[in-house]
């Protein structure tokens, strides 16, 4: 927000006449006014500051032989502030004007100064021993700044980092409560500076897809890191885009987990039948639980807690093979293993599962069913009488059924089709969660003409429907986060809605005939109750959403974003209006 305190002085003329220069205050990078130097500060400086004033106050050059007066709120009108406007007007440079920024601000500008130098120390020594490249790590600015992005980024609350690098700008932003939210932005040199020095210096071996970081090319890269003393992993990716490029790091967390920071199932959002489903299931001695759902919905976080239910009980050898382990149960064996970079001859996941299969488990957990190879061993570890937890990327419960069978996988019907083999099938997403403290009635935030249709074709009391506030309120914001354009940002947390599939010989049939239509026309045949029941047989991953629409708990809003609107539900899944509904 610009705060205008005085009209500014149109010649640049200084003496008596900064008193009554305009003072605008910056809080994004992206305000701050276009500048082609900065004179106070580098290794020639030409305008100079006292050394306590050096890092809350400095001069910046504009065109026409101008200059800017940058500092933190406390040195306006400081001693040094008057000195350098002086310097700057026996120098012949005219005064275009004063500006007061965030600490933030100020250390971006500073830091810049000391990035080029430092990266091409961090090229230089990369033929070194490892002793003097680890003092240049710890001592590298780029390296810091990194490590102070994430440990921000984790201390508003997300585990996705998102850089969107566009000429001369940047825009960092995370992914918190389900949705994308603005953190600043910076420029682009420095967010280079730092990605290049994480991805270059610090990549696991073997694990970067090429040697040095490269902004016009796809890369990807595990990077560990050390973060006020906790232990992570960084999945790293990259890819370029029109403009520029993006990267988007998600925060894997390596260290061993108490018991209490354990995901724990009925926590999830599961409803209470389904919770009982997949205890049940799990805990039976054969067969496999597949989870389906889009990154980031939450899989592996179900997978956890479905493990550490089954290591509560001590009675069972567990064996999890991931790439990278995300929690650390205790009472399971942990194999992680690391992705290859592409090219590579091994496959470490091939034989981590060989190794599984050799060291007499009762559980296993694979972090996921991708290839052919990850499916001819899952086949392996059910058939030989191993209960088996994974996830498989489909759009749904039944098209788990139709990824595992397809050619990139390879695996035959009739193996998969049968009671043996398939124990339950999930499919979850993960919906934010209306405020508790700042939602407001549906009826006065969406139009009457969205919010009967929920009545029309699903039997819902729009009464009872609440949408998110569209600024949120202090117990749902993050400070340091831009509210989300659009409204309906007053969201606390995300909860999970899914399908739970309860596999019966019909529907078992139906799928080793191939009709997988059939099967999903039999499975919605078996719903009994109300979209505002908590039971959820016969009932898809909206339906779960519809269940928590009715208890205020979901935006129609965010239900849409996710499911499409009622009238396109209705129309795919062949619903007629409810007699007597408006």
């Amino acid at each position: 927000m610009n705060t205008a305190t005085s009209e500014p002085n149109p010649h640049g003329q200084l003496g008596s006449e900064p008193q009554s220069v305009k003072r605008n205050h910056i809080e994004d990078y992206i305000h701050l006014p276009a500048f082609t130097q900065v004179l106070s500060h580098g290794d020639k400086p030409v305008l100079h500051i006292p050394t306590g004033q050096r890092d809350k106050l400095m001069a910046l050059s504009t065109q026409n032989q101008r200059f800017i007066v940058l500092c933190l709120a406390s040195e306006y009108r400081s001693t040094g502030w008057f000195n350098v406007i002086e310097q700057g007007k026996r120098l012949k440079l005219g005064f275009a004007g004063a500006y007061t920024c965030s600490l933030d601000i100020m250390q971006t500008l500073l830091q810049q100064h000391v990035y080029e130098k430092d990266a091409l120390q961090l090229q230089k020594t990369m033929a070194h021993e490892r002793e003097t490249m680890a003092k240049i790590i710890q001592d590298s600015a780029p390296l810091g700044w990194l490590n102070g992005i994430v440990a921000h980024c984790m201390q508003l609350g997300s585990s996705d980092i998102h850089f969107e690098v566009r000429g001369d700008i940047a825009v960092l932003r995370v992914r918190l409560d389900g949705l994308m939210r603005l953190v600043k932005h910076l420029p682009s040199r420095m967010v280079i500076s730092g990605l290049s020095a994480g991805y270059t210096v610090l990549s696991q071996e073997g694990s970067s897809s090429e040697v040095a970081f490269n902004a016009g090319l796809p890369q990807s890269a595990m990077i560990p890191m050390d973060v006020h003393g906790q232990k992570l992993q960084l999945r790293y990716q990259s890819h370029p885009s029109v403009g520029g490029f993006d990267v988007t790091i998600r925060i894997l967390r390596t260290g061993k987990a108490s018991h209490a920071d354990l995901p724990h199932i009925d926590k999830l959002g599961y409803t209470a039948w389904q919770v009982d489903q997949l205890k049940e299931t799990t805990q039976s001695a054969w067969g496999g639980v597949f989870i389906a759902g889009i990154t980031g919905s939450g899989k592996t976080t179900t997978l956890t807690a479905l493990l550490s239910l089954l290591a509560e009980q001590g009675q069972r050898k567990i064996i999890s093979i991931e790439d990278p382990v995300e929690y650390m149960v205790p009472g399971v064996s942990h194999f992680s293993i690391q992705r290859q970079a592409k090219g590579s001859a091994h496959n470490p996941f091939e034989a981590a599962m060989m190794a599984f299969l050799r060291m007499d488990p009762d559980v296993g957990m694979f972090g996921e069913i991708r290839d052919r190879i990850s499916g001819q061993m899952a086949h392996a570890a059910i058939q030989t009488g191993h209960k088996l937890l994974t996830t498989v990327h489909a759009t749904s419960a039944l098209g788990i059924v139709a990824r595992l069978t397809s050619q990139h996988i390879g695996l035959l019907r009739e193996d998969v089709c049968n009671a043996e083999f398939l124990s339950t099938l999930v499919y979850q997403v993960l919906m934010p969660i209306n405020c508790a403290h700042c939602k407001v009635p549906a009826l006065s935030a969406l139009p009457v003409s969205t919010l009967v249709e929920y009545e029309k074709y699903f039997g819902l009391d729009v009464s009872t429907l609440r949408c998110a506030s569209d600024q949120g309120c202090a117990h749902c914001q993050v400070p340091g986060l831009e509210v989300a354009q659009g409204g309906h940002a007053g969201v606390k947390g995300v909860k999970v809605c899914a399908e739970v599939l309860a596999l019966d010989n019909t529907i078992l049939s139906l799928l080793h005939q191939g009709q997988d239509l059939q099967a999903r026309s039999h499975w919605l045949g078996l719903r009994s109750s109300g979209f505002d029941a908590e039971d959820m047989l016969g009932k898809e991953a909206w339906g779960h959403a519809l269940y928590d629409m009715a208890q205020g708990r979901i935006d129609p809003y965010h239900f849409e974003r996710t499911f499409g609107s009622p009238a396109v539900i209705a129309r795919t899944r062949q619903l007629q209006p409810l007699v007597g509904a408006a």
